[in-house]
C-alpha cells in the first residue's frame, strides 16, 4: 500500500478515505501547547499572511491564530473532506485545495508557512517542496514539523536492533511508520534538500528523545507495543534480549495506564453511544488508580522537551527555516 502512494492519483484517493473516518481529528494538548511557545519564540512580525500547508482538518490552525493573533491564516491540503472540516471548525480562515487550477496558487505569496506532519507523506518530496517554495516571499520563514531520522532517539535504536528496523529503499522509513509515511528525513537531508532553493535553516528543535517516546508508546495499543519491540525481529541474540526486556517494560507501563487511556478516548469523543457511556461510567474507579502513573509519564516526557529540546537525537523535529540571508 505504502509503495503505491508515490502516485498523486493513489495518494489522493487515500487520505479522502482516511479523513472521512476521523483521520487527525486532533492532537495531544502539549503537542499543541510545544508549538504555541515555538511560534511565540520565533522572529516573526507582529502580522503577515499565514498558510497552514496540508492543513489537514484545521486543528493547528486554531493554535497557529491564537499564537499570532493578528496574522491572516490560510489552510491548504490534498484532500476536499478535510477542506470541508477545516472550514467548519475554524471560520476566521481561508481554505483551499491543493491543486494547480486553483486560483489561489496564481500570484499568492505568504510571510510565513507552517507544515505539520506533512513531508513524510506527499508523493514526490522535491516537487512538495517546490510548491512550497513558490508559496513563500522572498524573505519569507517556515516551520516545518515531521519525524527525524536522526541517530539516538529510543525509536532509532529499537529500529537499529531488527533485521525490518530501516527501510534503505523507502529513504529511511522505520519499520513501525503508519501506511501513509513515505520516508523519514534527517535533519541534514531536510536541509540539503532546501538549500537547493536558497531556504537555509535557522533553528531546529527536537522531541522524544526517549521519555516522549515511552509516553507516545505506551499509550498506544497493547498489539502495537507487542510488534514494537517483537523478538522476532531481532539481528541476534543480545538484540533479542533487549527487545525482550523492553517489550515487558513497555506493556507493563500500558497496563498501569489503560483506564486513563480508555477514560480519555471515551471523554474526546464528539458522538457518545449508550455503551461508551456505559463503559466510562465502569472506568471510574480504575481511571483513579491509574491516573497517577499516567501523569507521571506524561510530566517526565514535559520535563525532556524543556531540557533536552535543542538535542538533535529526538524522533520529530521542528525545523525553522528562512529564505535568502539568516540576519533577522
Amino acid at each position: 500500500m505504502t509503495k503505491n502512494l508515490y502516485s498523486k492519483e493513489v495518494s489522493k484517493q487515500f487520505y479522502e478515505e482516511r479523513f472521512s473516518k476521523g483521520y487527525m481529528d486532533d492532537w495531544d494538548k502539549n503537542k499543541k501547547q510545544r508549538i504555541f511557545e515555538i511560534l511565540r519564540e520565533l522572529p516573526l512580525p507582529e502580522k503577515g499572511e499565514l498558510l497552514d500547508f496540508g492543513c489537514g482538518n484545521g486543528v493547528f490552525t486554531e493554535v497557529l491564530k491564537h499564537a499570532l493573533p493578528q496574522w491572516k491564516i490560510y489552510g491548504c491540503d490534498i484532500s476536499e473532506v478535510a477542506i470541508s472540516h477545516a472550514k467548519k471548525r475554524f471560520l476566521d480562515g481561508e481554505f483551499f485545495i491543493s491543486d494547480n487550477d486553483n486560483p489561489y496558487l496564481v500570484n499568492k505569496k505568504f510571510d510565513f508557512i507552517f507544515s505539520h506532519h506533512v513531508l513524510e507523506h506527499v508523493f514526490d518530496i522535491r516537487k512538495t517542496l517546490i510548491e512550497i517554495n513558490s508559496f513563500l516571499k522572498p524573505n519569507g520563514n517556515m516551520l516545518l514539523i515531521l519525524p527525524c531520522g536522526n541517530q539516538g532517539s529510543l525509536e532509532f535504536n529499537v529500529a537499529n536492533l531488527r533485521t525490518d528496523g530501516i527501510n534503505k529503499e523507502m529513504e529511511n522509513r522505520f519499520f513501525y511508520e503508519d501506511v501513509g509515511h513515505v520516508r523519514r528525513l534527517t535533519t541534514s537531508q531536510i536541509t540539503a534538500l532546501l538549500n537547493e532553493h536558497n531556504i537555509k535553516l535557522a533553528k531546529a528543535y527536537y522531541s522524544n528523545q526517549y521519555s516522549g517516546a515511552i509516553k507516545w508508546i505506551t499509550q498506544s495499543s497493547p498489539k502495537f507495543i507487542l510488534q514494537f519491540a517483537d523478538p522476532f525481529y531481532a539481528k541476534d541474540e543480545q538484540a533479542k534480549e533487549k527487545l525482550n526486556r523492553l517489550r515487558l517494560k513497555l506493556l507493563f507501563l500500558n497496563l498501569l495506564q489503560l483506564p486513563t487511556i480508555l477514560f480519555h478516548k471515551i471523554k474526546n469523543k464528539r458522538s457518545k453511544t449508550f455503551k461508551d457511556y456505559v463503559i466510562f461510567l465502569f472506568d471510574i474507579i480504575p481511571f483513579i488508580l491509574s491516573y497517577p502513573f499516567y501523569a507521571i509519564i506524561d510530566k517526565r516526557s514535559e520535563e525532556e522537551w524543556k531540557k533536552y529540546k535543542m538535542q538533535s537525537n529526538g524522533s520529530e523535529m521542528f525545523v525553522f527555516f528562512k529564505k535568502g540571508s539568516l540576519k533577522f
